[in-house]
């Protein structure tokens, strides 16, 4: 069950130790390059490697209202790239812990049903 443990600075929920655990519907790791290729007249090629980020898109089974709160709360606290560990180690080729940020306007929460919500986000290694 992956894992995820966090500082929390905002919306803060009585009883709250930064840390969740959940259940995952989906979570796939991806890698994006970023950079740029200029092909010369010689018909050289050049390559030029920026940033490779990781990136993990997670989406969390259904939950209850009681733990919407919680969630709440993480987004809030790591909204502003803050940093905080994502265990993956049971999933396969998943990591013991990364250290990671949440993308800008990766999260989100959603209602399935009446009474139970799931959310899901976008992690990048740090």
């Amino acid at each position: 069950m992956p894992s995820i443990s966090y500082t929390p600075t905002r919306e803060l929920v009585a009883g709250s130790s930064g840390s969740l655990s959940f259940t995952a519907t989906r979570c796939n790791r991806t890698s994006k390059s970023t950079g740029k290729e200029h092909t010369a007249l010689s018909g050289n090629t050049e390559s030029v490697l920026y940033r490779r980020d990781i990136e993990w898109q997670i989406s969390v089974s259904p939950f209850f209202e009681n733990q919407l709160q919680l969630w709440r709360e993480f987004e809030a606290s790591c909204a502003n790239g803050e940093a905080f560990e994502l265990d993956t180690s049971d999933i396969p080729g998943g990591r013991e812990t990364a250290v990671c940020r949440l993308k800008r306007n990766g999260f989100r929460e959603m209602r399935q049903g009446a009474f139970e919500f799931y959310v899901t986000f976008t992690a990048i290694e740090v």
